[in-house]
């Protein structure tokens, strides 16, 4: 069964589509530009997570990344090994366990966070200022009302560590 031009312009047009195919090209910019500190991009995104939003718990960066735990558990493996974070025994849950970076991850994260910013350029250099910030509005207006209060308030409170 072939494809007709008009089906592959209606693609063109699939809003999921295109989040989904900009949310590919970002990734694959990310990997680009994060290969000198020799993480991927979804290394990058768990590391943010632990940074920024202080996110301690393999649960809370598996939600966050939309992400099971089997996953987050093989992720957190490759950063323990390449020595960017520990995980150490829940103080007030010998069950449970916590997630801290290293000083190694926080200077990964620090030398990483100007690469993705470069990264995200890349991908918005076929827009105009006025553009960017039209998008930024859009996806911040989704996003905002996708997510529940405590979730806002994390995201807003982010990390002081910077």
């Amino acid at each position: 069964m072939s494809i007709s031009n008009e089906q592959r312009l209606f693609v063109l047009e699939n809003l999921g589509f295109l989040l989904g195919k900009s949310c590919h090209i970002k990734d694959r910019l990310l990997d680009q530009h994060l290969m000198p500190e020799d993480i991927t991009s979804t290394q990058a995104k768990v590391l943010f997570q632990i940074y920024h939003f202080r996110f301690d718990r393999p649960s809370q960066i598996g939600k966050s990344l939309n992400v099971d735990n089997s996953a987050i558990t093989r992720m957190l493996d490759r950063l323990e090994k390449k020595g960017l974070l520990l995980r150490v025994p829940d103080p007030s849950d010998r069950r449970s366990i916590v997630i801290q970076l290293t000083e190694s991850g926080v200077d990964v994260v620090k030398r990483s966070l100007p690469l993705a910013r470069s990264a995200i350029d890349e991908l918005t250099q076929a827009l105009s200022e006025e553009e960017i910030e039209q998008l930024r509005h859009c996806l911040k207006k989704i996003v905002t009302s996708a997510i529940t209060d405590s979730c806002r308030e994390k995201f807003l409170k982010g990390s002081d560590s910077e």
